[in-house]
C-alpha cells in the first residue's frame, strides 16, 4: 500500500510539472511575440517592458528610448524596415541559477532599400516569476557584445545559442 501511494505521489508530481513546464513555454511564446510585434510596430513602452531589467536599470528608460529612437530613425534614413518576424520555435525550458529560461529562435523578414533580407537570430528569455513575465535579450549579445557580458559576469547556461544568420533573396 505505501508503495501503491509513493508511485501515485510521484507521478502527480510528475504530471503537474509537466504541466507548468508546457505553460511556461506558452507564456515564452506569447510574451516573445508581444515583444517582436512591439519592435515591428516601435512600441517603446512594450520593448522596455519585455526588455531584461538589468539592462534597463544600468542604461536607463529615457537611454534606451532615445537609443531605438536614433536606430529606427537611421533604418528610415537608409530604407531599411521590419516587415514582418514570427517565433520559429521556443527551447525547451531549462531551470538555471535558480530561474527558468528559454531560448526563441526567430525569422524576421526585412527590406533594405527594396532588396529583401530574412534574418535567423534568437532571443534568450529569463522568466520573473514573481511578476509572471519573460524579459527577453538578443542571444548573440550574451556572446558579442561587451556591455551585456558585464551585465551577466559569468554567465553560463546548458542552453545552446546559435550564431544569427542572413539570407538575402536573390533579386
Amino acid at each position: 500500500m505505501k508503495n501503491y501511494l509513493l508511485i501515485t505521489l510521484l507521478l502527480v508530481s510528475s504530471i503537474s510539472f509537466s504541466q507548468s513546464m508546457r505553460k511556461l513555454k506558452k507564456s515564452a511564446k506569447n510574451d516573445a511575440e508581444v515583444f517582436t510585434q512591439a519592435t515591428i510596430q516601435r512600441d517603446y513602452n512594450l520593448i522596455l517592458k519585455h526588455s531584461h531589467p538589468k539592462i534597463v536599470n544600468a542604461f536607463g528608460k529615457d537611454e534606451m528610448i532615445s537609443s531605438m529612437e536614433d536606430t529606427y530613425r537611421t533604418m528610415s534614413a537608409q530604407k531599411i524596415s521590419i516587415l514582418e518576424s514570427e517565433i520559429e520555435e521556443v527551447s525547451d525550458i531549462q531551470e538555471e541559477n535558480n530561474e527558468y529560461r528559454s531560448l526563441i529562435k526567430t525569422t524576421t523578414l526585412m527590406d533594405y532599400n527594396g532588396r529583401k533580407v530574412t534574418l535567423k537570430s534568437s532571443l534568450f528569455g529569463f522568466y520573473d516569476q514573481e511578476n509572471e513575465i519573460w524579459y527577453f535579450i538578443e542571444s548573440n549579445k550574451l556572446l558579442n557584445d561587451t556591455d551585456t557580458q558585464s551585465l551577466f559576469p559569468n554567465f553560463k547556461t546548458a542552453i545552446s545559442i546559435p550564431a544569427d544568420e542572413q539570407i538575402a533573396e536573390d533579386s
